[in-house]
Parts: C-alpha cells; sequence; structure tokens
C-alpha cells in the first residue's frame, strides 16, 4: 500500500513520507473477519476442557476471552456483564437491563441473554441460571483475568459451588492458534513491516523520538489500521522501554522502534534497530550478535521442546559473545504469546516447563541494552509448525534504515 503521511522535519516543516525502495504489500488484502462458525467451535472446544476437567460452568468479563469465545467486546465497569457457559447446553449472557439493547445489538439473537435491575444482584441472577443448569454444587470457573470482587460475589451468591481458575480453559484454547488467526496474525505483522521501512526511510536530523511516535501511528492510520510505536534513539535505546527524556536524532545514533497494530482484533509486535549514519564497529558486533540469538532461538523452537529451553538457546549466543551471563545485559526474557492480546500466555522465559506444539505464536526478541552507550532489540512473531517455527515476516537484515 502507499503511504504519504505528513512528516515534521527539525524546522517544523511538514516533508512527505516515500519509498526509498518499494515495500513488500502486506498481501492481496485483509482476510476475513472470524465467523460466528469459529467461535461455535472455540466454545464447544472450551466445553470439551470443562468436561474433562469436571467443572460445572465457566464465567467470563469482558476483555480478550470473551472476545475469544464470542467475538463480542465490551468495557468493564462495576455493572457485571458477561458469559455464563455451562458444561454442556448454550451460553447465557448476564447484562444490565438498561444496556439491553445496546448488548443486542452485537448479540444479533445468538444467545439467550438475562437481564438485571440495578437494584438487583447479577451473582444472584447468575446462582439462579447455574441451578436451572444442574450445577448447583461443583466447581465454578471463573476468568482469570476477572476483578476480585466478581469471584468473591460470586461465591457469596452460590456458596455450594467451589470457585477456581479458567486459566486451564482459556489457556487451552487461546495457546495455539488456528490456521484462519495466523493468517491474520501474519498479514497484521506485514503492515507493521511496511509501516516501519516506509517511515524508517525517511529519518532526518533533529526529528524528535514523539515525532516519530507521531509519524508512525498516522501511517498505521493512513493504512487503516490504529497502531501504537515506542520511538528510543540513542542512550534511551538502552532501557528496554526507554526513559521520560525528550531527545532529538543525531548522527550516529542508534534508532530503536517496537510496536504494532491491531487487524480484525489480533495484534502485530515487532522492534526494527537501526542506525541513523554509519554505524561503529561496537554497533554492528552488537546487531550481529542479537540477530544470531534470533535465529538460535528459531531453530530452538520445535513441538515438545519446552519454552525456558528456547529462551536458553538464545541467551546462550548472547553470553558466549561476552554480553552475559544471565540477564546482565539481555533484561528481560526472550518473548511471549501473542494474540488477541499483545502479551498473552505462554511465555519464553527461563524455568517455564510449557511444551510447544504446533499453532503457538511467540514474539522472538533478544535484546543487549548497555546503560550509558546504547540498546539493541530485534523482534519477530514466530509461530510453531510441525516441522519447527517460521517468523511471519522477514527478519532483519541490515542498520540501515533504508533496508530495514
Amino acid at each position: 500500500m502507499s503511504l504519504g503521511v505528513p512528516l515534521v522535519s527539525a524546522s517544523g516543516e511538514a516533508t512527505t513520507l516515500h519509498d526509498r525502495a518499494t515495500p513488500p504489500s502486506p498481501g492481496p488484502g485483509e482476510p476475513a473477519p472470524i465467523a460466528e462458525a469459529e467461535y461455535a467451535e472455540r466454545r464447544a472446544q472450551a466445553q470439551r476442557l470443562m468436561g474433562e476437567l469436571k467443572l460445572g460452568a465457566l464465567f467470563v468479563e469482558p476483555g480478550a476471552n470473551l472476545q475469544y469465545f464470542s467475538g463480542i467486546r465490551w468495557g468493564r465497569s462495576e455493572r457485571l456483564f458477561g458469559m455464563l457457559l455451562p458444561r454442556s447446553g448454550d451460553p447465557l449472557f448476564v447484562v444490565p437491563a438498561f444496556e439491553e439493547g445496546r448488548a443486542a445489538d452485537q448479540i444479533r439473537g445468538r444467545f439467550r441473554m438475562r437481564t438485571w435491575q440495578e437494584d438487583a444482584s447479577p451473582y444472584r441472577l447468575i446462582a439462579d441460571a447455574l441451578g436451572e443448569a444442574g450445577v448447583r454444587a461443583g466447581l465454578l470457573a471463573v476468568d482469570e483475568s476477572a476483578r476480585y470482587f466478581v469471584p468473591f460475589q460470586l461465591a457469596r451468591a452460590a456458596p455450594a459451588l467451589t470457585l477456581t481458575s479458567a486459566e486451564p480453559v482459556s489457556h487451552g484454547s487461546r495457546g495455539v492458534k488456528s490456521a484462519h488467526e495466523i493468517e491474520i496474525m501474519r498479514y497484521a505483522n506485514h503492515v507493521t513491516l511496511e509501516v516501519y521501512r516506509s517511515v524508517l526511510a525517511t529519518l532526518q536530523e533533529g526529528t524528535t523520538q514523539a515525532e516519530l511516535a507521531r509519524t508512525i501511528t498516522a501511517a498505521y492510520r493512513k493504512a487503516g489500521y490504529e497502531g501504537y510505536a515506542l520511538v528510543l534513539f540513542g542512550e534511551s535505546s538502552a532501557y528496554p522501554h526507554g526513559v521520560p527524556e525528550p531527545r532529538a536524532l543525531r548522527a550516529g545514533d542508534v534508532v530503536l522502534v517496537d510496536g504494532g497494530c491491531n487487524v480484525l482484533g489480533y495484534e502485530s509486535d515487532m522492534t526494527r534497530t537501526v542506525v541513523f549514519g554509519t554505524p561503529t564497529a561496537e554497533q554492528q558486533r552488537v546487531w550481529e550478535t542479537v540477530r544470531r540469538a534470533q535465529a538460535a532461538a528459531l531453530a530452538a523452537a520445535v513441538p515438545g521442546r519446552r519454552c525456558g529451553e528456547v529462551d536458553a538457546a538464545a541467551r546462550k549466543v548472547i553470553s558466549d559473545a561476552g554480553y552475559g551471563p544471565d540477564y546482565r545485559l539481555f533484561t528481560h526474557r526472550l518473548g511471549h504469546g501473542i494474540g488477541l492480546e499483545g502479551h498473552e500466555w505462554p511465555y519464553l522465559v527461563r524455568g517455564s516447563d510449557v511444551v510447544m506444539r504446533p499453532g503457538m505464536c511467540f514474539s522472538d526478541e533478544p535484546g543487549v541494552y548497555q546503560q550509558g552507550k546504547f540498546g539493541m532489540r530485534t523482534e519477530d512473531i514466530m509461530t510453531i509448525t510441525a516441522a519447527g517455527a517460521e517468523l511471519l515476516t522477514p527478519p532483519a537484515t541490515s542498520l540501515s534504515p533504508a533496508l530495514t
């Protein structure tokens, strides 16, 4: 896609983004959104897991889990809204009565709704619904991301039930992505790659970190998506998430850009590090180390391997190059799961015994951070396949902004 977003120069004059090298298209077109049949299969999978775990029902608050199982997006407030999914049968949505019309607009007749008035208890309503479904005792799984007061009030309303975390159900469902989900994520990451290539090729001395971040978010909007960017120049890049200091670009600076966009509810996440000017020997050496670490992790990420072992493969490359041991300069875990949330289970971190399975998706983002000098990180999303792992986008090949 062509990007024509205004770029503010150091003088305050507006120039225009242009492609010095034609960036690759994200693909023939945006993938199709998730359809109701896919949501229905997700709920059926959740119910199969509930049967294995002997759970009577599942209650899900608004957020990524509710979006995953129903496609419904709703904000959280003190007024309870959510989905009650029994181990067998259809889901029930608990809705504040004054929101019935707005909820019906999203539910579109797919699910039963039960409303509660302002002077009533939604928790009592849930307890009654559970009784009607034959769930009067046993285990009720509650969304692991729920606010504390939700399970607390549920326990008071249904004292015969034992409340437990829904993690085994949500992780067991969301942790392995479908081919359709991976297609959407691949597209989202290619959108991010194109935005980076287009914007980084236009770097100008004097541009501030904030200006470049605004240019990137504007480029996402021009492409039709909402996105964000963390932009770090020079010594600021030595802090993985930066420091709150304004910084203008100078020749020889490291430029680190991290962020992504949302496509059909799914997140991209990518980091590119370049040098504005000619890289020093030290910058080149650190860059090559980080790139080798990313490649080592990709090679290690095979089905049956534990997540902690993949972190170790990348960390060994960095330590062997003299930037270790342990977390000394590679200060964070190797990566995180990604999907409807930018960071989600499982994680590539030391000690994790989670076994990799085809369809899992992770960030692969090693880094080296030398405070007082600079930091470097490269990040792409990888998916596990039956044969190993593959990146959803081509990896970075150079510190040159024009060759990102």
